[in-house]
């Protein structure tokens, strides 16, 4: 199914490097807690699924539902870092508006393609020059 949608995505913004792309989730966050006398709740944010294209310009963030989009300049980045355990990994990118953390799966099973992708993009430096 992930690999179906990542071919949607590649048809629809007719992508033509598919070696430099990976799959994550943005990292959801606390918005709300709720104590009882019994329990506490705590609702979180909503979780987002994306495809990452990584190049010399950017980062370009696709929902995996292809129906958006958008791209992160390298330009605007202050601070780029990608940390990795195990089988996930995470990514924090700060603008000088906004800093952007994610979640990125290094292993996803019956998606060969994401571990072949992830060592590209780690051989490569994520094209992240500064």
């Amino acid at each position: 199914m992930l690999t179906n949608q990542l071919e949607n995505v590649i048809q629809k913004y007719n992508i033509t490097e598919t070696d430099n792309i990976i799959y994550g989730t943005n990292i959801s966050m606390p918005n709300k807690v709720i104590p009882t006398p019994w329990k506490t709740y705590i609702k979180f944010d909503q979780i987002e699924y994306y495809f990452f294209l990584f190049n010399e310009t950017g980062i370009t963030l696709y929902s995996t539902d292809g129906e958006n989009c958008a791209t992160i300049q390298w330009e605007d980045v202050i601070e780029f870092k990608i940390s990795h355990i195990w089988i996930l990994g995470k990514m924090k990118i700060k603008t000088k508006d906004a800093t952007y953390q994610f979640q990125l799966n290094r292993f996803v099973f019956g998606c060969p393609w994401i571990k072949k992708n992830t060592r590209y993009l780690e051989n490569n430096h994520y094209f992240y020059t500064k």
